[in-house]
């Protein structure tokens, strides 16, 4: 076999272990939010919890779209992540 029918298998191999990564990570995401949404008392705080802050951003997006809001979420989710590391960079101990 030559080296470039070698690579491509190889390359093949990486991106379906990637895939089902993803997969595996999308199934625990949910497991997560259902167990969430089984507490009544935790449905408020379903969007601040960690494990389905993440799925409920996507579908967010998702909804949202390519638009003007989404465009406008988009910008707003930059500043925050811009701010959190300005934040993290200025509180930690200096040497």
């Amino acid at each position: 076999m030559s080296d470039h029918l070698v690579e491509l298998a190889q390359r093949k191999r990486l991106l379906v272990a990637r895939s089902q990564l993803h997969r595996l990570e999308l199934q625990h995401g949910l497991g997560a939010l259902r167990h969430s949404l089984t507490q009544p008392k935790n449905l408020l705080s379903m969007a601040t919890s960690g494990p389905a802050r993440p799925l409920v951003f996507g579908v967010l997006m998702m909804l949202v779209g390519r638009g003007r809001l989404g465009r406008i979420l988009r910008g707003a989710m930059m500043a925050l992540t811009v701010a959190k590391a300005v934040r993290a960079f200025t509180s930690r101990p200096r040497d």
